[in-house]
């Protein structure tokens, strides 16, 4: 895994200068350069400041303007390219790092909550072996796939003008709330989709429902980590498995694919609909 620092901080690698067996090379001299993820380039080539021919390591400090995230991003890479100059030719090496956000859990865009939240919420929900044996970067990379799994599902109820009380998720204090999205060619309705809503749009959605969201998050992480190995012999067809005098059998008919486990589905039920739209242009 990318080492991983922290947003606008200086950031300093010490990089081995050796081929890819891992034999020293001998350096003259070393000039370097950082680009993005995408390839922008953020240093331009220049002279490796304090390298001195026959070094072994090359020592790169990136300054905190480098390593700044652009707006409305929580996670970005930035590779080191190093071009060394030695008597048999020029060699090149790489290195490459991330930087996040103190919290690269942002709601509504790459979370339902909090990396606090997330962790308060599974001191609620029992046996997540899995999640909570897992490192604070696994956690969250769990979180953040997980919202991207629960998004994937058809909120039937989230288009409405209708104003029932605040326990069904139509209700919104304005009295109606519509989160359809047209698409361009005006042909197709992307209703209850919540990976459309907005940070005040997300806001406005009633608790219970967005209790429930967070509540299936924590255990879809859970079952991402390998928390639900059940689910994952299921889906692969497993209909016996015996080990030693114990044996596990699985329903005979083809398991329903869905996007997330069935213990995240079990919180979200009330809410999700399976209905085929069937309509003309």
């Amino acid at each position: 895994m990318l080492d991983v620092f922290l947003n606008n901080t200086d950031v300093t690698l010490t990089i081995d200068l050796a081929d890819s067996s891992g034999n020293p090379l001998n350096v003259d001299a070393v000039q370097y350069r950082v680009v993005d993820q995408d390839g922008n380039v953020l240093v331009t080539q220049s002279a490796l400041a304090g390298f001195t021919a026959g070094d072994l390591q090359a020592t790169v400090t990136i300054p905190a303007n480098k390593n700044q995230l652009a707006s409305g991003s929580v996670r970005e890479v930035r590779t080191i390219e190093l071009i060394c100059q030695s008597q048999s030719g020029t060699i090149g090496l790489v290195k490459s790092y991330g930087i996040e956000a103190l919290d690269p859990l942002k709601v509504p865009d790459t979370s339902f909550q909090s990396y606090a939240s997330a962790e308060l919420m599974a001191m609620s929900i029992p046996n997540l072996a899995a999640y909570n044996a897992a490192s604070e970067q696994e956690k969250i990379a769990a979180l953040m796939d997980a919202r991207e799994h629960i998004v994937q599902l058809n909120f039937g109820l989230l288009n409405s003008n209708t104003n029932f009380s605040q326990d069904q998720l139509q209700y919104v204090p304005e009295g109606s709330f519509q989160s359809s999205y047209v698409a361009r060619n005006s042909l197709f309705l992307f209703n209850g989709n919540l990976a459309l809503l907005d940070q005040s749009q997300f806001n406005q959605l009633p608790e219970k429902f967005k209790r429930a969201l967070r509540q299936a998050q924590v255990v879809e992480a859970n079952a991402i980590l390998g928390g639900e190995p059940d689910d994952t012999k299921r889906g692969a067809g497993i209909v016996e498995e015996q080990i030693g005098d114990t044996r596990t059998k699985y329903g005979q008919g083809a398991a329903l694919r869905l996007p997330v486990c069935r213990r995240a589905l079990g919180y979200l039920s009330y809410y999700v609909t399976f209905a085929k739209r069937i309509g003309r242009a």
